[in-house]
Parts: structure tokens; C-alpha cells; sequence
């Protein structure tokens, strides 16, 4: 959130205070000093008392120039590469500062205030009035990252007495989400362009630009050729279905993204991992950037827009607008990820893959994903937590007996599901078999 006008007048005021207060100790501590060393050597004399009382005589008069006549008018530039950087990646950042005075200048600091941290440089000027240098920020995460504001101080050889100055500064700088791709070869984890997504019943040896006609399809679309050798209507392709068509919806409600009780790691270890709402919005990124690649028609539904309404829908390049949207979201969203189905479902396509993305597989989505499995839906859900199925009624009332053990995820792909764990540390068994989640060339379960 900027601030405010009012917050910044008081925030310029409170450093006025600090300054002044800064500077009034620095001068009493001196003075104080001089008056001790003049009262030493009026009652005692002595060359030493009196060197050391015209040495602080002169530092004071050295304070009182470099506060006086000290460097002004700072101008400092600032370079930052790459301009479009993705989580994770380690920037630079090139300043170049240029001031004016009249004295030479000892050392001089510059202390630069991004939103997550700050960097601190230390100078020796001399007499030189611009410079540059250079500093990294490492493994930067996702968001928008403001530079709030810097300080320059500097002041004499002893550092007995500084000046100081503050710039405001209005860079910002947009680091997209590090994009988690599906590793290429794993069965139907990904498809070529132009291949048509089947329905329950088809066979496999179809060609992948001809489908079974569709009740409403016009006439000029139906395949005369293949139609007559299998004995029932085929269809081309239209255009929109050329790619992989796909529909992905991105939970960002808080409680998508707690931990289950069972996944709860020692506390000197929590912070070490990326939070699972950070990979649900990599694989988010992977999936809509490899339908650009494809040239796939693909559909962006999640929270925090009125309900109903895509975020994105299209084919060909992903608009700057989409993954900025990316960049900032949050979970903070207050659609369930069941709402968010109910909403995305009534702009399905047939032959539409459906991507749900989710920290923790829940039982109310999951029945409406059940539901749509049973239909014919073809159902894709990246998740980073499964958690057990629910007790069937007779357990519930007293029925001890021994019962199937099973999850969520379990249960979907029973149903026809694909599940692609995002942490593949906590993938069930049963999914340990090469199904991996991976970035580029880093791959995490072999």
C-alpha cells in the first residue's frame, strides 16, 4: 500500500526531529570535550593539552564545513537486469550517483530500501563527485518489489560528525512466478497441438484431427471420407479445437492452502520449502504458458473476480495483463475452490481439459469432480497435500469392521483422474512412479 500524503509530511517531520537531535549530540559531545580539555590546560598548561585542544578545535571546525558545505543536489540512476525476472532469479542492480560540493568528501554511505530488505554500500569519494557500483538481490520472490526510499550519509575521517539526506525514490519492479512444467513423455500428461482430447468409449487409433460428430456440428465440418469407413459420422476439428483445449482453475482461498495436521513439518523446517500457494501458482503459470507455446485455446478461472467470469480466455500469446495478474494475486480469494468449479463449468468447451490447482484436496470439490468424471469430463488436478477419504455412514454409526483405506486423490483417479503432485516428497505411493513436476532441467522426483 503507498502511503499516504499525511503519512509521508509526518514521516519527513519525525526525520527532521532525528536529525536535529542527531546533530545538537554531536555538537555537545565536542564541546563538551573542548571545555574539559580547556579547563586542563588553563589549571595545568602543557604542550600535549594544548595540541589536543587545537586538534579538537579543528575537527570542529572540519564538522562545521562538511555540515555546512556538504554534498547536495544527489541525482542517483538505477538499471536492474533482467527487466523481466521470475521468481527465484538473482538481479542486478547497477546505481550511478552523482552529487555536487565544494569539500572532499572521506566516506560516504548509501543505503538503498526495497519492500523485503535493504542494501547497504560504502564509498570513499574522495574528491570524485560520481561513481558507480553494482549489488545482487538473490532468489528474489514472486510479486511486486517497490524501492521505498534511500539514505546517503557521509562525514569526516573520525566520523565525529556525519550528514545525512533521504531520496525518495519510485522504482518498482514486477517479478513474474517461476512457471512449473509437466515433464514431457509421461502418459497423457501432455498432448501434441492438434490432438483431440477423447471421450469415454473412444478408441485411441483415432486421427487426431477428426472426432465423432457432435449434434450441432454443420454439415460443411463433417468428414465424408472417415465417416464412411467406421460406419458413423466423424468431424473436423474446428479451429478452436486445433490445440489443447483447456480450462484452469486456480483455488486462492485460504483454507486451500492450510496444512493438514499429517503434512506438518518440525518449525526449523517450515521456512525452508516453497509455500504451496507459490507452486500452485508456478504450475498455473507452466500450463498457461504451454498453451501459448501450442497455440491451445485455454480458459483462467480464480478468485478474487466476479463470479462467473473468466479471468482470461483465448488462444495464441498470453497477455502481459494475464501474467501480471499472476504476479500479484494472493490467498486471499473468498470463492471456494467448489464455487470456482460451478462457475468454470459453464464455459467448458466438449473436449476441454479441465487443470484444477490446489494446495489440499478437500471432499466438497472433490464430489463435484467425481460428478464430472462421470460425465465424461476429462480432469487434470495438480495438488500439493491428498488427505483421507471420508468414513463411509456405517463406520460413522459404530461399524468397526475394516474398511478400505483410501484418499481423495485415490478416489479421483479410480474415476478416470490425473493427479500430479506438486510435492512430490508427499506424493502417496501409489503415485510414485515417474509422475514428475519439475523446473527446467531441475528435476525433483526421478
Amino acid at each position: 500500500m503507498e502511503p499516504t500524503p499525511e503519512k509521508r509530511s509526518s514521516d519527513v517531520q519525525g526525520l527532521l526531529l532525528r536529525r536535529s537531535r542527531s546533530i545538537a549530540a554531536e555538537w555537545l559531545r565536542m564541546l563538551a570535550v573542548t571545555l574539559v580539555l580547556g579547563i586542563l590546560y588553563v589549571w595545568r598548561g602543557g604542550a600535549s593539552l594544548l595540541f589536543l585542544l587545537v586538534a579538537s578545535g579543528l575537527l570542529m571546525g572540519g564538522g562545521l564545513l562538511l555540515q555546512a558545505f556538504g554534498p547536495r543536489r544527489f541525482e542517483i540512476t538505477r538499471s536492474i537486469t533482467p527487466s523481466r525476472p521470475v521468481a527465484g532469479d538473482s538481479l542486478l542492480v547497477e546505481v550511478q550517483v552523482s552529487f555536487s560540493t565544494r569539500l572532499p568528501v572521506p566516506w560516504m554511505i548509501l543505503t538503498d530500501y526495497w519492500g523485503g530488505g535493504w542494501h547497504r554500500e560504502l564509498l570513499f569519494p574522495g574528491f570524485r563527485r560520481s561513481f558507480r557500483y553494482s549489488y545482487r538481490l538473490n532468489e528474489v520472490p514472486r510479486g511486486i518489489h517497490r524501492l521505498y526510499g534511500s539514505r546517503v550519509s557521509w562525514g569526516d575521517p573520525a566520523g565525529l560528525f556525519t550528514g545525512e539526506t533521504r531520496l525518495e525514490a519510485r522504482e518498482s519492479l514486477k517479478v513474474l512466478p517461476k512457471p512449473l512444467y509437466i515433464r514431457a513423455g509421461l502418459p497423457e500428461s501432455s498432448r501434441s497441438a492438434g490432438e483431440m482430447l477423447p471421450k469415454r468409449g473412444r478408441s485411441s487409433g483415432e486421427s487426431a484431427d477428426i472426432r465423432h460428430y457432435i449434434p450441432g456440428d454443420p454439415l460443411n465440418r463433417i468428414h465424408w471420407k472417415s465417416s464412411a469407413s467406421k460406419g458413423t459420422l466423424q468431424s473436423r476439428v474446428p479451429e478452436k479445437e486445433e490445440g489443447r483445449m483447456s480450462c484452469i482453475v486456480l483455488a486462492n482461498c485460504p483454507g486451500n492452502y492450510e496444512i493438514p495436521f499429517s503434512a506438518l513439518s518440525p518449525r526449523s523446517q517450515r521456512e525452508k520449502g516453497n509455500p504451496a500457494f507459490e507452486r500452485a501458482v508456478s504450475a498455473a503459470m507452466g500450463l498457461m504458458l504451454s498453451a501459448e507455446r501450442t497455440g491451445g485455446y485455454v480458459q483462467l478461472f480464480t478468485g478474487g473476480w466476479p463470479e462467473g467470469m473468466a479471468r482470461y480466455e483465448g488462444l495464441g500469446k498470453i497477455p502481459s495483463r494475464v501474467q501480471d495478474m499472476l504476479t500479484e494475486i494472493t490467498p486471499g480469494g473468498t470463492r471456494s475452490l467448489a464455487r470456482l468449479l460451478e462457475d468454470a463449468s459453464q464455459h467448458w468447451i466438449p473436449g476441454m481439459t479441465v487443470a484444477v490447482i490446489t494446495g489440499r484436496l478437500e471432499e466438497e470439490a472433490a464430489r463435484i469432480l467425481a460428478r464430472f468424471l462421470v460425465q465424461g469430463v476429462k480432469v487434470e488436478l495438480y495438488y500439493v497435500w491428498d488427505q483421507p477419504s471420508p468414513q463411509p455412514e456405517s463406520a460413522a454409526a459404530g461399524d468397526f469392521r475394516p474398511q478400505a483405506a483410501g484418499t481423495i486423490g485415490g478416489s479421483l483417479v479410480r474415476l478416470g483422474a490425473r493427479l500430479y503432485c506438486l510435492d512430490p516428497s508427499a506424493a502417496p505411493e501409489w503415485k510414485k512412479e515417474g509422475e514428475t513436476h519439475a523446473f527446467p532441467g531441475k528435476p525433483t522426483l526421478g
